[in-house]
């Protein structure tokens, strides 16, 4: 049965091989399974609905913090108007 993922080299005439080092003590490339790939690879998909939720949240933020930065200046303002 092959490995899943397996440590290779690059020769001097560019072809790859095998090495006999494990992955924790890989120190040039590793070969990544297609399964393997595919797994990692669906932990950072991002979802259209991960992009409406965050564009909802940076909107909200942006709204939230205008007015919270507004607010003196309204303050400010109704002070002079009354000097």
């Amino acid at each position: 049965m092959p490995k899943d993922d397996i440590c290779v080299d690059i020769s001097e005439q560019g072809y790859l091989f095998v090495t006999p080092q494990g992955l924790s003590e890989c120190t040039s490339y590793v070969l990544v399974s297609s399964s393997n790939y595919d797994s990692y690879i669906a932990d950072f998909e991002i979802t259209a609905e991960e992009i409406t939720e965050a564009f909802g949240y940076g909107f909200a933020a942006i709204i939230i913090f205008g007015y919270f930065a507004a607010y003196p200046v309204g303050i400010a303002k109704k002070l002079i108007r009354k000097l």
